[in-house]
């Protein structure tokens, strides 16, 4: 059995659709390349893929990643270019590399995630007023979403999981950028922010109307957050 890590991109009319969708196009790809797909054992056997993060369905992922072992051994340049081949329209293989070792699953080494969220801005909206809001929700020391967690409503308090804040006013264009918790530990979704941002920090823009992309993958390092690709 041989090891391997995919670095991939879901974008475009791929960006809808939902996680379980995303597995059935990796096994169906994967079906179509010839690859010798390892399979669980069991009943109900399954490819044994594991990947690091699901995606909110209408977030596209610029730099996500899966594993997936195969029951022989495959050059990872070949098999990133039989991955690829075979993937249906939005989806992209950026990389692939042979994982030695069995160390922890990506979802238990994944931590925190940067997103980057654009949106059409109405006129008279600019600079200092984003910098207001963002400072604003730099300086809290408390945030609370509302959530609902197994049938019931339950007050969240987000703040200490989002990581980093800023953006930009460009012409017309409102980009926000944030790093914030995912993982085992905890998740900040971007739309609770950018929800935050819209009821309390003046900012004229529905949530709905963000394009969101999910543009970095990392897990704590000795240092600080690396990229799961340096993991």
């Amino acid at each position: 059995m041989t090891l391997y890590r995919v670095r991939y991109c879901k974008d475009g009319p791929a960006r809808f659709s939902s996680h379980l969708d995303m597995v059935r196009q990796f096994d169906r790809a994967a079906r179509r390349a010839g690859l010798p797909v390892a399979f669980s054992e069991g009943f109900n056997p399954h490819p044994k893929f594991s990947f690091a993060a699901p995606l909110p369905v209408g977030v596209a992922g610029l730099d996500e990643y899966m594993d997936m072992e195969l029951t022989q051994h495959i050059d990872p340049a070949e098999l990133a270019m039989r991955l690829d081949a075979n993937m249906q329209e939005g989806y992209r293989i950026l990389d692939v590399k042979e994982i030695t070792g069995r160390g922890s699953s990506l979802m238990a080494l994944v931590s925190r995630a940067a997103y980057r969220a654009t949106a059409t801005v109405p006129p008279g909206y600019g600079e200092p007023e984003l910098q207001s809001a963002i400072k604003d929700i730099l300086d809290s020391k408390e945030i609370f979403v509302t959530r609902e967690i197994k049938g019931k409503t339950k007050q969240v308090d987000i703040r200490s999981g989002i990581f980093r804040l800023d953006g930009g006013v460009k012409g017309h264009i409102l980009e926000i950028n944030m790093e914030l918790l995912i993982g085992s530990t905890g998740n900040v979704r971007p739309t609770e922010v950018l929800e935050e941002m819209y009821r309390n920090g003046g900012i004229p823009v529905d949530p709905e109307d963000f394009r969101i992309q999910r543009v970095s993958l990392y897990a704590e390092g000795a240092t600080g957050p690396v990229s799961l690709w340096e993991v």
